[in-house]
């Protein structure tokens, strides 16, 4: 039986400094650093795990977007494109009926790789 995501990988050839920017602005915790054939690093954010790779090219395959749980969207993306972060798309409440009428307020913004990261509120 599956029961979640273990982790979300990324990979950057800005090793290090991806490793500072989601510490910065997102309060990423470092939970430890591995080598594999190229460098890797844990860092908690939240209850989730994200993996880093030092990589010179993108490997085939990837995900459109990451999406963050948060309790104040426009306060984490202020903070993201305080440190570094570009704006994608700027926060708005958005109505979804998925298995139930849920409101959320989102946004998102392109990570200092290009990757494209969603803020999530409940509201």
């Amino acid at each position: 039986m599956i029961k979640g995501f273990a982790h979300v990988a990324l990979y950057t050839e800005q090793f290090e400094k991806t490793i500072t920017f989601y510490k910065e602005a997102f309060g990423a915790e470092e939970l430890g650093y591995f080598t594999t054939d190229r460098r890797g690093a844990w860092l908690g954010i939240g209850d989730s795990i994200l993996e880093i790779f030092e990589s010179e090219r993108m490997p085939e395959g990837s995900f459109k977007h990451i999406a963050l749980s948060c309790d104040n969207v426009d306060e984490t993306y202020s903070k993201a494109l305080l440190h570094g972060a570009t704006k994608h798309v700027e926060p708005k409440n958005i109505e979804l009926s998925l298995y139930e009428p849920r409101s959320l307020r989102i946004a998102f913004v392109k990570g200092i790789n290009g990757e494209q990261i969603e803020f999530c509120e409940e509201r």
